[in-house]
């Protein structure tokens, strides 16, 4: 059972297209736009506040002009366990990105260990525990990589949603709601909270106010069995990383043994 429940936390944790977790001790602040007249009615007449929309599509701008960058991401995910009762994982990783199409991803935690590599030719998952690695050729970008990898291997990085060259799209896609929710302090950073809503999806993400980058973001999954959340705070931001190009490339550790993808992350069984 207890590798039964690692093997879900694997999953969990390398799940999630918006995350993260609640925010404590939150001050409110007037909206940098305030929803009134000037605020768009949703199709279901709720409500799209202009102001927490510039706010998400100042962060994609951000992240869109930044042409590398290494990251630390903490990660946790909260979902019932076989009794009901909620788990919390939690996972680190360093991620590495050179756009448009270089990624590297250490994830270590509850869950097993795992690494992840793209170099614009080749996707490669790795775990090192047991020296497994799962290898295939992959899209040429970044944007492919995302949807490519879920499709393929049933990966969806806890950080995605940096990757995007247009976050902004992604994030927005058919929104019911978007609000300015105040501010909160992560980390000693002012870091602004704007709440997103979309069909199956209620998110939440933290915006630095100074640096336009994402402190943290968060998601829960209302059509999933037990509504599931997940939660990703990014911190450590290097905007000018030397990056060498071997460190997106797989080399494989002598013994190491290939395995199907699938079999790999346990989104098989």
């Amino acid at each position: 059972m207890q590798a039964n429940i690692r093997r879900v936390a694997l999953m969990l944790a390398l799940l999630s297209p918006l995350t993260v977790g609640v925010a404590t001790g939150q001050d409110k602040a007037p909206a940098p736009a305030p929803a009134s007249s000037s605020a768009q009615a949703g199709a279901s007449g709720q409500i799209l506040e202009p102001g927490a929309l510039d706010l998400v599509k100042k962060m994609s701008t951000k992240l869109a002009a930044t042409p590398a960058f290494l990251v630390r991401t903490r990660s946790s995910t909260e979902a019932p366990g076989g009794t009901g009762q909620f788990l919390t994982f939690f996972t680190e990783s360093v991620v590495a990105v050179k756009r448009p199409n270089k990624l590297s991803a250490e994830i270590r935690g509850d869950a097993p260990p795992f690494d992840f590599h793209y170099d614009g030719t080749k996707m490669t998952a790795y775990e090192p525990t047991h020296k497994f690695y799962a290898t295939t050729d992959a899209p040429k970008t970044l944007d492919e990589l995302v949807p490519f990898a879920a499709k393929t291997a049933g990966i969806l990085l806890p950080f995605e949603d940096v990757l995007y060259s247009d976050s902004y799209a992604v994030l927005t896609k058919n929104l019911t709601s978007a609000f300015y929710a105040g501010f909160s302090v992560i980390r000693g950073a002012r870091c602004e909270h704007v709440a997103l809503a979309a069909p199956g999806i209620e998110g939440q993400i933290w915006i630095d106010a100074k640096t336009d980058l994402p402190c943290r973001i968060a998601v829960t999954l209302t059509n999933v069995r037990g509504a599931p959340r997940f939660a990703v705070e990014f911190y450590d931001w290097k905007l000018k990383p030397e990056l060498p190009d071997k460190l997106f490339t797989f080399t494989k550790p002598e013994g190491a043994k290939p395995m199907d993808f699938r079999a790999l992350t346990g989104a098989g069984r």
